[in-house]
């Protein structure tokens, strides 16, 4: 269950087991922490310390988004894992150059297999524009084979970038006129998709962060994103496989009579962004997708079946495949240039 508190007035207490919420003039909300999966603070909010204490035993990950102004979210929930054998793995590799390179081009090559999520997704939505998606293909490809040779993390980077702006070039081209989206920008999102794009990332980074320590791996060091004080590098690199899901949700819920221009509001300062009226059925829509989640590389071809998990199922899967792959490049003795 995912809780959102996007209210100024709102005032979150712990009691008895149970988070209770007040607002004026409302009679009070009694949640229960246990099923709780999720809970996103907008804004300002007067939220007692012991809810934070709270959640964070529990391992709940709590998204807190500002409600104006450039910042960026904040996260919290629990601690590390205690699967130290794990950790110092990923240490190992992270400190080998060869496999830490080998690493990031695992991560980007699954995020490269995961557009076919957002391009089927496409060829459902606008059919008359299939045509336009030939090209991206083309270049994926071509990226691909450029990818098993790239020398550094730089190259990788390089390539990774590339092919994302050609993504945002080509949703340019497929989305109506009438959401004014001409590209990917951010800090402040200058038009609604973006606004979205930028929202959902953030949620999605806030649940893989969770899984990521709850697996015991530490959520800063990453082989794809570098190292930087505040930045949680490896729960960056996972949640790279998972953007294509955001893309999904955002191009299908966009798309459906769910919500229209008159949805967001736009200021020079603070972009644009989500109404008061239409966050609750934003999150109303997310909490639904995020519990039906089409799992990256579930789909080979065109006609293929898509398969379907709680996004919680689906990072975890990926980070089992992960830890498979790092106990592979350990074993690898021999090939592998320091």
């Amino acid at each position: 269950m995912m809780l959102v508190i996007d209210r100024r007035e709102s005032i979150l207490l712990y009691k008895g087991g149970c988070l209770v919420l007040q607002r004026k003039g409302k009679k009070d909300r009694q949640i229960p922490v246990k099923p709780l999966e999720q809970v996103v603070i907008y804004g300002n909010p007067q939220v007692e310390a012991a809810v934070l204490r709270v959640l964070g035993e529990a391992g709940i990950p709590v998204a807190i988004l500002p409600a104006r102004g450039n910042q960026p979210p904040a996260f919290s929930g629990g601690g590390l894992a205690v699967q130290l054998p794990l950790r110092r793995r990923q240490h190992r590799l992270a400190e080998h150059p060869g496999r830490s390179l080998k690493m990031a081009k695992w991560f980007v090559q699954n995020k490269m297999n995961s557009y076919d999520l957002a391009l089927a997704t496409l060829r459902k939505l606008y059919p008359e524009k299939a045509e336009g998606l030939v090209d991206f293909c083309r270049m994926r490809d071509r990226t691909t084979e450029s990818l098993q040779s790239a020398p550094s993390h730089a190259s990788i980077m390089g390539l990774e970038g590339q092919l994302a702006h050609a993504w945002f070039s080509l949703l340019s081209k497929q989305l109506p006129d009438k959401w004014k989206f001409i590209g990917r920008n951010r800090r402040p999102p200058r038009d609604p998709v973006n606004a979205l794009l930028s929202l959902g990332y953030t949620l999605l980074l806030s649940e893989v962060t969770r899984c990521v320590q709850y697996a015991g791996l530490d959520p800063s060091l990453g082989f794809l994103h570098r190292d930087y004080p505040g930045r949680e590098s490896c729960a960056l690199d996972f949640t790279e496989v998972f953007r294509s899901g955001v893309d999904c949700f955002v191009l299908t819920w966009l798309a459906s009579d769910q919500i229209d221009s008159e949805g967001f509001y736009y200021r020079e300062k603070t972009g644009c962004r989500l109404s008061k009226t239409a966050r609750p059925i934003f999150y109303q829509a997310w909490a639904y997708y995020r519990e039906e989640w089409p799992r990256p590389g579930g789909l080979i071809t065109e006609n293929a079946e898509v398969h379907f998990g709680s996004l919680r199922e689906c990072v975890n899967g990926h980070i089992a495949k992960a830890r498979k792959y790092m106990k592979q490049l350990e074993e690898q003795n021999e090939g592998i240039p320091a």
